[in-house]
């Protein structure tokens, strides 16, 4: 590599250095406490827990850290929001209103380094070469566009494989030793414990996929017939993508029946043999399950791609990229202003505009308090009142503060409309005061819009209030009659 080349990538991973989070974590003084959490809880065969149980787990282990000195002033939920803020750990949506979380790529990557670190393994086995070149010869094989080779291949292959199987008819056959055994059985599961942490890289890969779509989507001027068919080829960018390519595959491949059968068929096998004997616990119920969670963790990255493909469409279909186009139009328009205005214009110089910014009120989860029911509780006896005799007279009158007595005013109206033929509002106050002040002119006007008509003029109403005050207030002139009455009688029922 010549010097131009050290020096490029010299900056390129200065610049790794800078953004990557899993880089910044192993610089930082907090590396022991960070990679011992995040490694116990979501490192491990448990990559994903709900919000509420990695807390709870986080708050006991922040307790026992502080007793071997480690000095930890923050709380769980304000480590939590640092790590999700570093983007160690990311958090989605589970079922209901869960949410989870689980390690970001970049941290798995610096915990397994640590681990690497902490216990180191050799990587120079014999089961490792045989691996490399076993793979490597399959490749040369399958890759060979020569028939005839590919075909000698292949018998050469068979002429082997039928040695073998006479060799070991004759009786001249020997298991491998113990050693060659463990060692193998170590190997296979550190590339099987490699495997479940690669669903974060993907689903990370697959966001960012549809990311890169949407921005196209709203950047591409045209029909909503020509956004459609580039949305049906997102579809396939989705899948076709590195990530995409590599996951379907292994989908269908951990989908397998057969494949499955016979895989538990085979740990079944290995773990009844003596060398089985030096695994941990841990490490035994980690091959028991490691299909099934293998299944399940691709199950959720494939519900990842169809919601998103799902969800691109929709946002095509609901022309809900009409309106991010617009801001992005609008922004865009802002940034040539801007820059237009810079050529002329200094930053610190005053414009005499001013501009009222929008703002909401911010705060953390971890700030906000359960509610306690206990806050409620009456905290003297209720005192009990004997059963008094119903007052009639003291319901009307707690009726009457809250309700207006139509009763009453219809009453009024109608014994004026006795001694003439035709009354004002005015003038049925004047016979018969409001007796509920405010409320009885207003239940005299909605009377007169069921009862009576409007006048030429105007007239003015007046009450008392509870105080002796007298108030007054102008109003259109209206009129009762005797002719309307029975009619707005019946309208008012």
């Amino acid at each position: 590599m010549s010097s131009e080349g050290v020096a490029a990538r010299a900056v390129t991973l200065r610049r790794h250095q800078e953004s990557d989070p899993g880089l910044q974590l192993i610089r930082k003084d907090t590396l022991p406490v960070v990679a011992a959490v995040l490694g116990e809880h979501l490192g491990g065969q448990q990559r994903v827990l709900t919000a509420a149980e990695f807390l709870e787990s986080l708050r006991e282990d922040l307790s026992a850290l502080r007793d071997q000195g480690f000095d930890l002033p923050k709380s769980a939920q304000e480590y939590l929001a640092d790590w999700v803020s570093a983007k160690l750990i990311v958090r989605h949506p589970g079922q209901g209103r869960e949410e989870l979380v689980e390690l970001s790529p970049a941290a798995l990557a610096a915990i397994r380094f640590v681990a690497e670190v902490e216990d180191p393994h050799s990587s120079v086995t014999s089961s490792r070469l045989a691996n490399v070149a076993g793979l490597l010869s399959e490749l040369a094989r399958d890759t060979d566009p020569n028939p005839a080779s590919h075909l000698e291949a292949l018998l050469r292959e068979q002429e082997e494989l039928e040695r073998a199987i006479a060799e070991v008819s004759a009786g001249n056959y020997e298991s491998i030793n113990d050693a060659e055994a463990i060692e193998r059985l170590t190997e296979i599961i550190r590339l099987a414990g490699s495997v479940p942490g690669d669903f974060a890289r993907v689903r990370e890969e697959l966001e960012r996929v549809n990311q890169d779509l949407r921005e196209q989507i709203i950047r591409q001027t045209g029909s909503r017939g020509d956004i459609l068919d580039q949305v049906f080829d997102g579809f396939d960018d989705i899948d076709q993508s590195e990530a995409g390519r590599s996951f379907v595959a292994f989908y269908n491949l951990v989908l397998d029946p057969e494949r499955a059968n016979a895989f538990d068929a085979s740990v079944d096998t290995v773990l009844s043999r003596d060398f089985a004997t030096v695994l941990s616990d841990e490490e035994i119920v980690f091959l028991r399950r490691w299909l099934s969670r293998l299944q399940a963790e691709s199950s959720q990255v494939r519900d990842v791609m169809t919601s998103l493909a799902r969800s691109l469409r929709r946002f095509v279909e609901s022309q809900a990229f009409r309106e991010h186009r617009r801001v992005a139009d609008a922004l865009d328009q802002a940034k040539e202003t801007l820059l237009e205005a810079s050529r002329t214009l200094r930053p610190q110089e005053q414009t005499g505009y001013e501009l009222a910014a929008s703002s909401i009120s911010i705060s953390s989860i971890s700030s906000w308090n359960l509610y306690d029911p206990s806050d409620t509780r009456v905290s003297r006896p209720v005192k009990y009142l004997d059963e008094a005799p119903l007052d009639i007279e003291r319901l009307r009158e707690q009726v009457r503060l809250s309700e207006v007595d139509f009763n009453e005013l219809r009453g009024d109206v109608a014994e004026v409309l006795d001694h003439q033929q035709v009354a004002s509002i005015a003038e049925v106050l004047k016979r018969h005061p409001a007796t509920q002040g405010l409320a009885s002119i207003i239940g005299l006007l909605v009377l007169s819009d069921a009862m009576g008509m409007s006048a030429s003029g105007t007239e003015v109403l007046q009450w008392e209030t509870k105080d002796g005050q007298l108030r007054r207030v102008e109003a259109t002139r209206r009129i009762f009659d005797r002719a309307s009455g029975s009619d707005g009688d019946r309208r008012m029922t």
